[in-house]
């Protein structure tokens, strides 16, 4: 029986459009989702978007619309933008959905009845580009240092407060037993550094003369849940907490959440004592990347930094750009895209490297038998060239060394096409005494490029399917790990040169 998987990113603040960052974030989670159903484990697969709060209120203001309005123009921009990257969600959450708000209010319930609720007043400063409370020692020269150019809010409010001081020890003991809660281990000992400060209870609602776009609070007049605390919970709805017993019953909890290094604070430190208050299992793990730099500068929709992941894939089709994040990129470190690379990188990997070996290996195998080989021997380097990448692939992606896994079934790639230049099957083909060696040679390549693409199948999901094709062995649904074993390319079949797999740039560009 398929074992469930249930996987999470953080979801988007919807107060511009998608950039390379977001999309990041999802094609690396999509890789460990495709991964996982590869091994054939049952996966639930969550993104979405952050609806509330008082900056979507601000802009809705400025442009003359309602926040509702605001979102519902905003929002399906991601879910297109991930759509063409072909991100293989489950669920696309809003947290304007209607089972959202029950989650939330039936998780603050469960946290009120627990005892871990209590009024009191706030003061303190606030910045609305975080939407957090700040310290006067989060603070650098009165501003908070992710929003410079803003200037914090002080804030005096009768406020709901989480007794989040509670649960330090608690957050302490889960993760010195359980270490790979959170990774990689540089954030780990960052929230362990943050955990060993006092940890203040936290105001979680906002008056709703500062701040009405947001969900109510039944039991406290005139407020709305704090953005971050109803954002949080989107975890939950998308598995049925308070809506779907069944489901909830089936993926919770989560294996991974997927998140970017800036929020661990709230991922791994008020996220995790919401669930203990609440008496909720707590996820797995907690995965936090780093960020995509763009001229050594992090890309968001404040700095103006950013890269359209739509356009790139409009452009050049989804899978260069989900090959390129993946491969470059050591995931859980900061990584540098720049137009140079990328296409430095399509060109000499993915047309010159995958492509060209598929189109030679087919090209050859049409020329001298028509097909796949009858009756072909096993080649031992190549069987072993596979084996060893299987097996590396599998110990990086369990380990969500998303990179290393590439490499893996790389390592096939380059092999075969050093193995082609240094047997040189065209000379081969002149000599009849070797036409069994040419056919077990070529029956070989065909079915290393076989088992490269299954492996690279979680990364570039319509190329993979394509050579799959081309090579007469195209997916039913999603292809499964025991066709990752050598010999899987049936004999005898009829194949056709097949149409280039990554066009030349200026071919492609031209169209």
């Amino acid at each position: 029986m398929a074992a469930p998987f249930y996987i999470t990113c953080a979801i988007d603040y919807v107060n511009g459009t998608p950039h390379l960052g977001h999309a990041y974030e999802k094609i690396t989670a999509d890789v460990i989702a495709r991964w996982r159903r590869l091994r054939g484990d049952d996966v639930r697969f969550l993104v979405g978007t952050d609806e509330h709060g008082s900056k979507i209120e601000k802009t809705a203001a400025e442009e003359g619309i309602s926040p509702q309005e605001y979102v519902d123009r905003l929002a399906p921009q991601f879910q297109e933008t991930y759509d063409l990257l072909n991100i293989s969600y489950d669920r696309f959450i809003r947290t304007t959905d209607a089972d959202h708000e029950r989650t939330v209010v039936s998780l603050l319930e469960a946290i009120r009845d627990a005892g871990h609720l209590r009024k009191g007043t706030y003061k303190g400063w606030y910045c609305d580009g975080c939407e957090a409370f700040k310290t006067e020692k989060e603070l650098q020269g009165g501003k908070c240092p992710d929003h410079p150019t803003r200037d914090p809010k002080w804030i005096e409010e009768e406020n709901l407060f989480f007794s989040l001081s509670r649960f330090q020890q608690p957050l302490l003991d889960h993760i010195a037993a359980n270490p790979s809660f959170i990774e990689p281990a540089t954030r780990r000992n960052e929230v362990l550094a943050m955990l060993k400060d006092d940890l203040r209870d936290i105001s979680i609602s906002r008056s709703k003369s500062a701040v009405s776009w947001g969900i109510d609070i039944p039991f406290h007049d005139d407020a709305v849940i704090y953005v971050w605390y109803d954002a949080l919970i989107n975890y939950l709805t998308g598995v049925g907490y308070g809506t779907d017993e069944a489901l909830y019953g089936t993926y919770w909890p989560a294996a991974h959440h997927i998140i970017g290094k800036d929020i661990t604070r709230f991922h791994c430190i008020l996220w995790p004592a919401m669930l203990l208050a609440a008496g909720v299992p707590l996820p797995q793990q907690v995965f936090a990347h780093g960020f995509v730099l763009l001229g050594g500068e992090r890309m968001s929709k404040s700095s103006g930094v950013k890269v359209d992941p739509a356009d790139v894939a409009r452009r050049y089709g989804p899978d260069p750009l989900r090959y390129f994040l993946v491969a470059e990129i050591t995931h859980g470190r900061d990584g540098e895209f720049s137009w140079e690379r990328f296409e430095e990188i399509y060109t000499a990997h993915l047309a010159n490297g995958l492509g060209n070996l598929l189109s030679r290996s087919i090209g050859m195998t049409v020329k001298y038998f028509g097909g796949v080989p009858e009756g072909a021997g096993v080649d031992d380097l190549l069987k072993q060239l596979t084996d060893e990448a299987v097996a590396g692939a599998l110990e990086a992606h369990d380990a969500l060394r998303l990179h290393d896994g590439v490499a893996a079934a790389w390592r096939i790639v380059t092999t075969c096409n050093e193995q082609v230049q240094a047997r040189e099957p065209w000379k081969m083909a002149k000599d009849d005494s070797q036409r069994e060696a040419l056919a077990t040679f070529l029956y070989g390549l065909l079915e290393s490029v076989r088992i490269a693409a299954l492996l690279l199948y979680p990364v570039i999901p319509g190329k993979a399917a394509d050579i799959l094709a081309a090579l007469g062995v195209p997916l039913d649904g999603e292809p499964e790990w025991g066709a990752t074993a050598w010999g899987g390319l049936p004999s005898g079949l009829t194949l056709e040169r097949p149409s280039p797999l990554f066009p030349r740039l200026d071919q492609l560009l031209a169209d």
